[in-house]
């Protein structure tokens, strides 16, 4: 789906698919009648309760718009408050007199002064609760998302702006959206209902590709939260210098969107200090350990929850994700649940919980991670306890919090792709992506496209192909733009893809995994464990390393590592500095969601496969080139004469050179076109232009020693030559012809 809703065509595609969720979707019937419920009541009760106790405690406790599944403010001390109440009611009477042309100035002046009372009564401000309260009273001006960073990352994508105000966010979504559909008749609850929900089933569909599979769908009438198993968890918090004051700086950087170049130069002004790895570790910190943005069409933007962090500088927004996703943290808050401890008790704790942290660094980034968030405190005694904000969260954990087994790492070794949960779409959605991505570009059989991913995704960890055939046929093309499909992205800038060019002088695995620095004794990594890492670190997902060229080296060598780890899910080992030492880690287990794609071409400047490589590989070849459906005949201004003789003779001479694997892809066939229109334009003579153009992309690669095969390959292509006229290239096939006579090779270069 296109995430650009501004655009009224992808907002109404967008608009479809919410429609169709909403349909599949289990919680649709008995939401939407909890709201159409809700609705009648205060529609009945207002004016008249507004200053009754119980009926505003009904009204602002009430979840039947959207739950408050991380807990909630306590909302009693302002239903006490006579002030309160009598201010309440005398306001929202008001507003109902108030002239069109002034309502939305007057609702933003009501929620602003709404939030400073509520603050000074209740301590802080029940946003959720207050944007669900004034839906209720005005379902005609607001939305069923009480999640103002929610709401705001909707507002955005229809092309609104963040620093608007929640009311004009409201206001805006519903006007588009009733700008577009049909006119909901006011008389229709249902339908009122049905359009004011909308707005939720799009935000759901909007995110759905940036959510891991494993993690539940959230619904508005979720009241606990899901907490996520322990094998699934992201293995803690990397220290960061500055802890949650350098995080609230991020998200200031990221509130207008960064590059990913831009993200980096604005760490490196902030700490000059930090190495590239460094960098690239503080941006997956902010993007994937806090969920706090996203790669969005090559831009970092903020995700809901780092809008609402924007808004509210409350650390409490990262509290759902950090309980639930994060492994030790709901340890560490549930041990101090029943009394202080000392950081040494708390690091044997954390080591219990994941024996893979073997040095004292892991727990005590966590450690550090839950102090500078307010979440847990030491006190006199150098004991942890729990802060005021720390027993808040502590009454959210309503689980036993789970450990990663003694023997994990036999364990984790032995899990399947199934039991990882790897969320591969179905085929049908991936070759539908396929098709959009390449439109009018290319055009791939469904057969292929079927074939590959069948063969990447069959075995439970291996998932390794490899492209072969003539140089030009759309491998590496076919290779990207289904992993963007699979990982349903619209540009290999985002890190779940990656295209690595294979050097001929790649003789180990450390262009691959990275290397030791022996003079800094620092780990310098590499993009492809880059990739391996980030894989590792979010399980659920599928990530695509395309190996470009693969065999200009030997990839028995440079992956043997590699290639060993992916046959068990083993271990890749990397260095032994330490962890405390190096942001990279000792070790990597070689993850089940990865998967690569190589391609090649055979030739003489290349390397064969070793048995070890196909026996882990499955193998694509590319051969059979159909000339005439090569996009670029569709785009081409060349004259119709032009473009009809160029065909013959392209058709020609693939079938004269297809039987000794001399013929030609769709690069040569967008090549022999693009020269041709170039040459039109010049408004030369063009007559020579066709002969000279395959002088240049086509007898060049034209090579052999003597046999039956190349002798009639070579007669043929001299025939198709001779009848269009070709009379340059003719000349050099004829010299060929005599090379390979006279002593038994022939060469176009000699």
């Amino acid at each position: 789906m296109n995430k650009d809703l501004s655009y009224d065509q992808n907002l109404i595609a967008a608009v479809e698919e919410a429609e169709q969720y909403r349909a599949s979707a289990r919680y649709t019937k008995e939401w939407s009648g909890n709201v159409e419920k809700l609705l009648a009541v205060v529609k009945m009760s207002v004016p008249g309760m507004l200053e009754d106790k119980s009926f505003l405690r009904m009204l602002w406790e009430d979840e039947s718009i959207s739950s408050t599944g991380m807990g909630s403010v306590k909302i009693n001390p302002a239903i006490e408050s006579d002030d309160f109440r009598s201010w309440f009611a005398e306001r929202v009477i008001r507003a109902k007199t108030i002239g069109q042309e002034e309502f939305s100035a007057y609702l933003e002046a009501f929620y602003d002064e709404l939030e400073r009372r509520l603050s000074k009564l209740c301590g802080r401000v029940p946003r959720l609760k207050l944007n669900r309260v004034l839906c209720a009273i005005f379902p005609e001006c607001f939305t069923t998302i009480a999640d103002v960073g929610k709401l705001k990352f909707l507002h955005r994508a229809m092309g609104g702006s963040y620093k608007n105000h929640p009311v004009f966010a409201h206001a805006a979504i519903k006007h588009r959206l009733d700008a577009l559909l049909p006119i909901v008749p006011t008389h229709d609850q249902h339908a009122v209902v049905e359009r004011l929900c909308l707005p939720w089933y799009l935000y759901s569909v909007l995110t759905a590709e940036n959510v891991d599979a494993s993690v539940p769908t959230s619904t508005p009438l979720d009241n606990e939260l899901t907490p996520l198993p322990a094998l699934l968890r992201r293995k803690g918090l990397t220290a960061l210098k500055g802890s949650f004051a350098s995080l609230m700086g991020f998200i200031q950087l990221l509130q207008d969107g960064l590059t990913r170049d831009e993200f980096g130069d604005a760490i490196k002004r902030e700490n000059p200090k930090l190495g590239q790895q460094s960098v690239g570790t503080v941006i997956h910190t902010v993007s994937k350990e806090f969920d706090l943005c996203s790669m969005e069409n090559g831009t970092f933007r903020l995700s809901a929850r780092g809008l609402n962090l924007l808004g509210s500088q409350d650390p409490d927004e990262l509290c759902d994700h950090l309980l639930t996703r994060i492994l030790g943290v709901d340890n560490i808050i549930v041990c101090l649940r029943d009394g202080p401890q000392s950081k040494s008790y708390l690091h044997d704790l954390l080591k219990s919980v994941n024996p893979g942290w073997t040095s004292p660094f892991a727990p005590s980034s966590l450690l550090g991670w839950l102090t500078s968030l307010q979440v847990i405190e030491s006190a006199k005694s150098q004991q942890y306890q729990l802060t005021d904000r720390g027993l808040r969260w502590a009454e959210l954990i309503t689980w036993l919090p789970q450990s990663l087994p003694s023997n994990s790492v036999e364990k984790i070794q032995n899990l399947s792709a199934a039991s990882m949960a790897i969320a591969i779409p179905q085929f049908e959605d991936i070759a539908t992506r396929l098709n959009d991505l390449v439109a009018g570009k290319l055009s791939y059989p469904s057969s292929v496209v079927r074939e590959l991913h069948a063969g990447l995704w069959f075995h439970p960890v291996r998932h390794f192909a490899v492209l072969t055939g003539i140089s030009g046929s759309g491998k590496t093309q076919l290779a990207l733009n289904y992993s963007l499909a699979l990982c349903k992205i619209a540009s290999n800038a985002h890190s779940s893809v990656r295209i690595i060019p294979v050097q001929p002088g790649w003789f180990d695995a450390s262009p691959l995994l990275g290397h030791v620095n022996v003079l800094s004794q620092t780990y310098r990594s590499a993009p492809f464990l880059d990739l391996l890492l980030e894989a590792a670190d979010d399980p659920t997902r599928p990530y695509v390393a395309i190996l470009d060229e693969i065999n200009l080296s030997h990839p028995e060598q440079y992956l043997a590592p590699i290639l060993s780890a992916m046959e068990t899910q083993g271990w890749i080992d990397l260095h032994q500095l330490g962890d405390a030492n190096s942001e990279v880690p000792e070790k990597i287990q070689y993850p089940s969601n990865l998967a690569i794609i190589g391609t090649l071409n055979m030739d003489e400047t290349t390397h064969g496969l070793s048995d070890k490589v196909l026996d882990r590989a499955y193998t694509l070849e590319f051969l059979h080139i159909n000339i005439g459906s090569a996009p670029a005949w569709g785009t081409t201004s060349i004259p119709v004469a032009t473009k009809a003789r160029t065909k013959a003779v392209l058709e020609g001479l693939s079938a004269a050179l297809a039987p000794v694997r001399l013929h030609f892809g769709w690069r040569t066939i967008s090549d022999v076109l693009g020269y041709l229109e170039y040459f039109d334009k010049l408004g030369k003579d063009a007559a020579d232009s066709l002969d000279a153009v395959i002088f240049a992309k086509v007898l060049p690669k034209l090579r052999g020693e003597h046999s039956e095969k190349f002798e009639a390959a070579l007669s043929a292509t001299l025939k198709v030559l001779t009848e269009h006229g070709l009379s340059r290239c003719a000349e050099r096939v004829k010299s060929l012809k005599a090379d390979l006579l006279e002593s038994g090779t022939a060469r176009f270069w000699r």
